[in-house]
């Protein structure tokens, strides 16, 4: 995240390098993004650019956060009223995060995020995955710990693995490949469906 000497600048200074910054993640995709572009147009000298940010990961995870804020703040109370339904949870996140990312005002920054889970290892992208997917996870396990339900926590924890996966695979397809929201929400949420009936039909051989 970015340092406290870029947080104390002037509005209009930091305006600049964020307006820069956002230029180029929307010229080109996140492995070609040009630092020396960034400070060329935002008029910064090159250290003063690492003074601010450890590098152009740090500087996307800062962009990125106003978009994972929004979606956290809507999480918790979701999460209470649903009260750990993993199902219902996952059925409705996926149009939420487009919706959310879609309207953002740093769409393309989104968009190069998305576009890096496609890849293994620990890009940005799936840093951030891995981080927010960890939290809610966290945050899931402590509303199921108590509750009564046909579904075995072990279950639910490879469930989750799943869902995880394939809600991955949507977001890369809509922010990154295009394809029709719509058409992937469906799709995405048909999957779904099938999960959830051959987990039942298994606890209920089980019983």
């Amino acid at each position: 995240m970015p340092s406290e000497r870029f947080l104390h600048l002037p509005e209009e200074k930091k305006m600049r390098i964020i307006k820069a910054a956002l230029k180029e993640f929307a010229r080109v995709s996140y492995d070609e993004i040009s630092i020396n572009r960034i400070i060329q147009d935002a008029g910064i000298p090159r250290g003063s650019f690492y003074q601010y940010f450890d590098d152009k990961q740090d500087l996307q995870l800062f962009l990125l956060e106003g978009f994972r804020k929004q979606l956290r703040e809507k999480v918790r109370p979701y999460l209470d009223e649903g009260k750990g339904d993993v199902f219902r949870f996952f059925q409705d996140a996926l149009p939420e995060i487009v919706r959310v990312g879609m309207g953002y005002e740093f769409k393309d920054v989104c968009k190069n995020a998305f576009s890096q889970l496609r890849y293994g290892g620990m890009c940005p992208g799936n840093k951030m995955f891995a981080e927010d997917g960890k939290w809610l996870a966290q945050e899931f396990i402590e509303r199921m710990k108590d509750k009564d339900d046909t579904y075995s926590m072990e279950d639910m924890i490879l469930v989750w693995e799943i869902l995880l996966q394939l809600i991955k695979e949507a977001v890369v397809r809509i922010f990154l490949f295009e394809e029709a929201e719509d058409h992937v929400i469906e799709k995405y949420q048909k999957k779904i469906d099938i999960i959830k009936a051959g987990i039942k039909t298994k606890e209920t051989k089980n019983v």
